[in-house]
C-alpha cells in the first residue's frame, strides 16, 4: 500500500477536523481507519468446494470389489460376476454396461469443465464423493492442475471412496491425514480427515459420504458420531482448531434420529453453512433466491434435498484469524450441467406445467460427451478468509533459549 493511497483514504476525513483538534482523538480515530484499511486490502482468501462426481471409476477390476458395472464388456470374468448378481435388474445392467477408457477420460473432462469452465480458478480445497481408487484421482488431479491429494481406502463393497485435492503453497502446509471407519452392518466409507495450516492458521478438513437413504437412520447416526467424536478429541487438544466438515451427508429432513440434531449440531460442535446463511439478515432476499431448493433433485418423488453440506466449528466464526465467509456460499452448478424438467403445477395442461433445472446426471451409456451428463448432485462452495500477517509461532528452540535465559536470572 502507498503513502498516495493513505492520504487518499484520508482526505475523506477533511470534514472531521472541524469537529476535533489534532489531539489524541483525531490520531486514535486515524489510525484506527489506516489499519481497518490496510486489513482489509491484505486480506488473503481461500475456496473450499466439495463435490460428489456420481460414479468416477476407472476401466479396470479392483481385486475384491464389486466394480463390474464399470468395466468393458469383455473384460475377463465379467459375464461371470455379473451372473451372481441377485437383483435382476442389477443383473441386466451388468451385462450390458461397456464401461471403457474412453468414457473415463470423458468423464474425467466433464468434472474438469464443471470446476473450471465458468470459476477459471482451482478451489484451493475440493472434496470428491464417489470415486475409486488412486489411479483414477490420479489422472484427474493432473488434469485439473492439481499436484496433491489424499483419499481413503474403504471397506466399502463397490470401491467407492472419497477423496481431497488440495493446493500447497507459501501459505498452504499440510501437516498430516488419517482417515476413521463408520463401524454398521455393512461396509461403508470411511471419513477422511486432513490437517493443514493456511496462512499459519490451523485447519482440519473432514471429507464424507455417509451410508445411503436405503439405509437405516441410525447408520448415519453413527457415522455421525464418529465425526464428533473425533472433532471433540482435536478441541480437547487445541481449543484453536478450525474443523470444516464436507461432502455427501445422505441426510434428509424425515430422518429420525437426525444425525444433525442428535450429534453434529448438539452443543453447537458444528454450524450448518446453508442453513446460517438462509438465516442471516445481512444477505438479501434476492441472493437468498438464488439458491436451489436442495443439492440432489429426486425424480421418483420429485423431491429436492440437501444432501451435500458444508459445516464448520465456531472458531471460523469468531471474527478472528481464520474465518469463513457465509455469504460467499454457493449451491453451484454451471447452466450447462443442468438441464430442464417440466414438473406438474396444477392440470395435466401443458401451459400449467413448470420448468426447474436440476443437473443433468451421468450416463454411462453415452457414447459421446455431449451425451453423458455429469452428476446428479450439485457442488457446494465457500470462501474462507485470513489476515495476511501470520501469527507469530515460537518454535521449539527459541522457547528452549527463552527458558534458558530465565533460569540463568
Amino acid at each position: 500500500m502507498t503513502m498516495s493511497f493513505h492520504w487518499s483514504l484520508l482526505s475523506k476525513f477533511d470534514k472531521f477536523k472541524a469537529y476535533f483538534n489534532h489531539g489524541a482523538i483525531m490520531k486514535l480515530i486515524l489510525s484506527l481507519f489506516i489499519l481497518m484499511s490496510a486489513f482489509s486490502v491484505h486480506a488473503k482468501s481461500v475456496q473450499i468446494m466439495s463435490y460428489n462426481v456420481e460414479n468416477l471409476f476407472d476401466a479396470k477390476h479392483d481385486e475384491g470389489k464389486i466394480d463390474w458395472s464399470f468395466l468393458p464388456k469383455d473384460y475377463p470374468g465379467k459375464k461371470e460376476a455379473c451372473a451372481k448378481e441377485n437383483s435382476k435388474y442389477r443383473r441386466a445392467e451388468c451385462y450390458e454396461a461397456n464401461w471403457t477408457d474412453d468414457k473415463v477420460e470423458m468423464k474425467l473432462s466433464q468434472i474438469a469443465d464443471v470446476v473450471l469452465k465458468e470459476k477459471h480458478d482451482l478451489p484451493d480445497f475440493l472434496g470428491l464423493v464417489e470415486v475409486e481408487n488412486p489411479e483414477v484421482i490420479g489422472r484427474l488431479t493432473k488434469k485439473l492442475g492439481y499436484e496433491n491429494f489424499e483419499m481413503t481406502n474403504s471397506p466399502d463393497n463397490r470401491g467407492v471412496d472419497v477423496a481431497l485435492m488440495f493446493k500447497l503453497n507459501a501459505d498452504i502446509k499440510k501437516i498430516s491425514r488419517a482417515e476413521h471407519v463408520v463401524p454398521v452392518d455393512y461396509p461403508t466409507r470411511n471419513i477422511l480427515e486432513v490437517e493443514f495450516t493456511v496462512g499459519g492458521y490451523p485447519l482440519t478438513i473432514f471429507v464424507n459420504h455417509w451410508p445411503s437413504l436405503a439405509n437405516p437412520d441410525s447408520w448415519r447416526v453413527k457415522a455421525a458420531e464418529v465425526l464428533a467424536n473425533r472433532v471433540k478429541e482435536i478441541l480437547a487438544k487445541n481449543p484453536k482448531m478450525n474443523i470444516i466438515a464436507m461432502g455427501d451427508f445422505n441426510t434428509i429432513d424425515s430422518n429420525n434420529p437426525h444425525p444433525f440434531k442428535t450429534v453434529l449440531e448438539k452443543d453447537n460442535l458444528f454450524s450448518d453453512t446453508v442453513e446460517v446463511f438462509k438465516a442471516d439478515k445481512t444477505i438479501s432476499d434476492a441472493d437468498k433466491a438464488k439458491l436451489p431448493p436442495g443439492s440432489y433433485y429426486y425424480p421418483k418423488k420429485s423431491e429436492w434435498n440437501y444432501l451435500d453440506h458444508i459445516f464448520y466449528t465456531s472458531e471460523l466464526h469468531d471474527g478472528k484469524d481464520l474465518e469463513i465467509v457465509v455469504p460467499s456460499f454457493e449451491v453451484y452448478l454451471p447452466s450447462f450441467a443442468m438441464k430442464e424438467l417440466k414438473r406438474k403445477a396444477g392440470s395435466e395442461d401443458e401451459k400449467d406445467r413448470k420448468i426447474v433445472m436440476i443437473p443433468n446426471r451421468f450416463n454411462t451409456e453415452a457414447k459421446s460427451r455431449e451425451e453423458m451428463g455429469f452428476s446428479d448432485h450439485f457442488s457446494v462452495r465457500v470462501k474462507l478468509n485470513y489476515p495476511d500477517a501470520a501469527p507469530v509461532v515460537e518454535s521449539n528452540k527459541d522457547a528452549k533459549k527463552k527458558a534458558a535465559v530465565k533460569k540463568k536470572k
